[in-house]
């Protein structure tokens, strides 16, 4: 599968893609690091030592995240679909999800360059491109068990359930804190200065 058609099938033919794409954990882990960049590219701002943070934490919690993701998954299919695979090929597929994460965290920083985006704005572009994730981890999934798509589903059902409250918990704690700045500072563009 020449890399233009594996692009286009990761994004919109996700069951074309899992069908054709190679193994091993290498090209997951390098569209992971393409997103871990694009999320720190947008993040940077202040002296140095707050850059040197910005990016430490950007990669150890992408990568954590993932782990994270994969593990709620491995279980989720083990206990509830019974079926048999391991860490390693879930973390590989899941991994895959990155590159919609890296659209999305482009369109949250382009987003970002304008203005401080609304909290309304920010969970609605999060919760399309998890909406978009979901048949990566489905076909994924699937790829790597005997389950059937739909099984699959039911089977990640409780992790993605639990995903969507902890960002719309996140965005909120978020929201408050950069309120709280803003007031602070007596200006409601505060906090847009400071993270830029």
């Amino acid at each position: 599968m020449d890399t233009k058609n594996a692009i286009k099938n990761l994004l919109f033919d996700q069951k074309q893609f899992f069908e054709e794409c190679p193994k091993g954990l290498l090209i997951p882990a390098l569209i992971t690091l393409l997103y871990t960049l694009i999320t720190i590219v947008f993040a940077l701002s202040g002296d140095t030592l707050t850059v040197i943070l910005t990016v430490i934490g950007a990669i150890i919690g992408i990568f954590i995240s993932w782990a994270v993701v994969a593990e709620m998954f491995l279980l989720g299919v083990k206990h509830i679909g019974h079926a048999k695979c391991t860490f390693t090929q879930m973390f590989t597929v899941t991994g895959y999800a990155s590159a919609i994460l890296a659209i999305g965290a482009l369109l949250s920083g382009l987003v970002g360059l304008i203005g401080t985006p609304d909290l309304f704005v920010s969970l609605i572009l999060q919760g399309a491109v998890m909406f978009w994730c979901i048949p990566v981890w489905i076909y994924g999934i699937a790829s790597i068990t005997d389950l059937e798509p739909k099984k699959v589903f039911n089977c990640i059902l409780i992790p993605i359930i639990i995903m969507v409250v902890f960002s719309i918990i996140s965005y909120a704690i978020t929201a408050s804190f950069s309120g709280a700045i803003a007031a602070s500072s007596g200006s409601g563009s505060g906090f847009g200065s400071m993270t830029r």
